[in-house]
């Protein structure tokens, strides 16, 4: 069921190899590639906008050709009572007219007079025109721009969707990396505390240390061995939510080898303009007026009569293919009706306009909101970053004061306790860099998040 993490070739990764031991290291940008192309969600989302582009086309359907045709006959007692034959195409336009060409052929002895026709049948080709309500839009149109408009929608959906999944798993990935590097400023700290401890073991045997230090430094092993067991957990539950987020195109779960390492944590840069007004689910707001424009429209229409005109050139079917036709000859005719009091349509209309002001007040809210979270994410980067440059000092200046007091040790100048007290807190100072590097690239990408750049 599960596949492994090497059968995927497009999950690119870096190669580390050295003399000791070789790796493979995964980067943030290359983890969130592989959700695009590979999450169900991700694919989930790509399929709506398939779909929708089938609307479109189903649209267009209502404007397709239709071939026409209607036969009866009536025989009685061996007579020939009547048959009639109406055949022809309706072709209807974007528009709003539909074209006709239609051809009668109508025979027998009780038809009625007026379907009498020439014995050779009749043609005509005609056009039926709204002049009243349909004459801008009508349903059929309607219907084909908000597909366009909801195709539209989908993309917006799509990148909203993957802004959601993009920030949720890059957040976990950044914890990762945090855990990844905090595992191994644990181990060296394990390892200098057990070469201490055989150097002090060896000491005492030949009594130059007291038996008390040995004891303090095995003390101070099974601390930090402890920390490291406590730390080795966290990364490990951070390891299985990013495994969690790998899949093999949305079929097949994938596994991480133990071999692969996250990439050490970079700092990221973002814009420094509040550029929320681009986000998604503000253009997702903007199209969900256009749609409500669109059946406003439709609506208002449906506020005039209704008046169709029919006219209709007629020509015999021996000559259907001439070009002499006759303005004398036609047949035409009008449809019309019209509510009394419209209170359907007036309530309709009244109704959409509601939808649209609501929309565009909770388009503006959202656009207030989200450029707030902006400017605090962008201010939260900044802090971190400032942090970072602070704590990357002062762990330059304890690694100094460490290894003074690790050199005083060896000569007998100073104690096991300083020794281990200056350790601590250069680990500390360690632990409170990558803290702050980790909560910074999390403020970045909250930074993008909250542009809607990462669906991009």
């Amino acid at each position: 069921m599960y596949k492994s993490f090497f059968s995927l070739i497009t999950f690119a990764v870096v190669f580390v190899s050295n003399a000791q031991d070789s790796l493979f290291r995964l980067d943030l940008e290359n983890f969130i590639l592989h959700l695009k192309e590979n999450h169900p969600i991700a694919m989930v989302a790509q399929n709506d906008i398939f779909i929708a582009d089938q609307v479109i086309r189903m649209a267009k359907g209502n404007f397709d050709p239709k071939i026409l045709g209607d036969f009866d006959q009536k025989f009685y007692d061996g007579t020939t009572y009547y048959s009639t034959l109406s055949t022809g195409v309706k072709i209807p336009t974007r528009l709003g007219w539909t074209v006709n060409a239609f051809g009668d052929w109508n025979r027998g002895a009780y038809i009625n007079p007026q379907e009498n026709i020439p014995d050779g049948g009749l043609t005509y080709l005609g056009v039926s025109v709204p002049l009243g309500r349909g004459m801008f839009t009508d349903e059929q149109r309607t219907q084909l721009k908000q597909a366009t408009v909801a195709y539209q929608q989908s993309s917006v959906e799509r990148k909203l969707v993957l802004n959601e999944l993009l920030y949720s798993a890059g957040k976990d990935f950044i914890d990762w990396q945090e855990q990844q590097a905090q595992v191994q400023i644990a181990e060296e700290l394990v390892n200098i505390a057990r070469i201490r401890l055989d150097q002090l073991k060896e000491n005492v045997r030949v009594g130059e240390r007291a038996a008390i230090d040995s004891a303090e430094a095995s003390a101070q092993l099974y601390t930090r061995e402890a920390e490291l067991a406590q730390r080795k957990m966290l990364l490990q539950q951070a390891r299985y939510r990013v495994e969690n987020y790998l899949w093999d195109k949305g079929l097949r779960p994938l596994l991480l080898p133990e071999d692969v390492q996250p990439t050490p944590i970079l700092l990221l840069t973002t814009s420094m303009e509040n550029d929320a007004f681009i986000h998604p689910i503000l253009e997702n707001y903007r199209l969900k007026i256009n749609q409500l424009e669109l059946e406003r429209k439709l609506k208002l229409e449906q506020l005039k009569p209704g008046l169709t005109v029919h006219y209709n050139i007629l020509q015999p079917a021996s000559e259907v293919f001439s070009t002499n036709y006759s303005f004398r000859n036609y047949k035409w005719g009008a449809t019309f009706s019209m509510p009394i009091l419209l209170r359907k349509e007036r309530s309709g209309l009244a109704i959409t306009r509601l939808k649209m002001a609501n929309t565009t007040l909770e388009m503006s809210q959202k656009q207030r909101e989200l450029a707030a979270k902006v400017d605090i994410s962008r201010t939260e980067w900044l802090s971190f970053l400032k942090q970072v440059e602070f704590q990357q000092l002062s762990v330059n200046r304890m690694q100094q004061v460490t290894e003074a007091e690790r050199a005083l040790f060896a000569l007998g100048e100073s104690s096991l306790f300083l020794v281990n007290a200056r350790e601590i807190t250069f680990w500390q100072s360690q632990t409170k860099v990558i803290e702050s590097m980790a909560k910074s690239v999390k403020a970045a990408l909250g930074v993008r998040y909250y542009q809607g750049q990462l669906g991009e």
